[in-house]
């Protein structure tokens, strides 16, 4: 008697693992994607770093150092770019830009900084009218490489108090900044010996061309 009894709640388990297994098949994929994600360790993060003044001569002349023979790459830490984007945008825009900060990502740069509104030479259109004197100003996107000695920055993310920025009014800016171009490209030139470029949370790192040997 007990027997039939348990019958049927063997039957029942049965079609559960029946029923499981054609799930599990079913929807495969999905159940990898999802182990994977919970087992794959987390990216990490990206880092920051602010103008240190003294910085930029120093990565100036590490670039520089591209050109001798035995050096193979350069790495520029998040200060390092801050800084040397302060040097130049110091020269280009006076007194208009501080407070620089630059955080790198996988292929990835951003910036932040702090402007007067009054020194840039572009016509702001009717943004002019809600902008104040000083505003917070981040602008990100992916760094490629393009040839030896130049790179693109796509800028993908402009924002100013938060809020984003009419791609019209960066391409105007970066134009004047001596180097942008249309759909938010800026033109960044790297030393002639730069033949490679990879940006991580590590740094930003400049490969340089295999040198040839002098014939002897």
């Amino acid at each position: 008697m007990s027997g039939c009894l348990a019958l049927p709640f063997r039957l029942a388990a049965l079609l559960l693992l029946v029923l499981l297994g054609f799930l599990a098949w079913s929807y495969r994929r999905e159940i990898r994607r999802q182990i994977h994600t919970w087992t794959e360790e987390p990216a990490p993060a990206p880092s920051r770093g602010g103008v240190e003044p003294e910085r930029a001569a120093a990565a100036l002349r590490r670039l520089d150092s591209l050109e001798r023979p035995g050096r193979d790459s350069v790495v520029l830490t998040a200060a390092d770019v801050a800084s040397i984007v302060s040097l130049l945008t110091s020269r280009a825009l006076p007194g208009a830009v501080d407070s620089i900060e630059a955080e790198l990502g996988p292929d990835d740069l951003e910036l932040r900084a702090r402007v007067d509104t009054r020194r840039i030479p572009v016509s702001l259109g009717p943004a002019g009218g809600i902008l104040r004197e000083h505003e917070s100003v981040e602008a990100g996107g992916p760094m490629l490489f393009r040839k030896n000695g130049l790179a693109e920055w796509r800028i993908e993310r402009g924002r100013v108090r938060g809020l984003p920025v009419p791609g019209d009014l960066l391409d105007a800016l970066f134009r004047r900044l001596g180097g942008g171009g249309a759909g938010g490209v800026v033109a960044v030139t790297l030393p002639r010996a730069a033949a490679g470029l990879r940006i991580t949370p590590a740094g930003m790192t400049l490969y340089a061309a295999p040198k040839r040997e002098a014939p002897r």
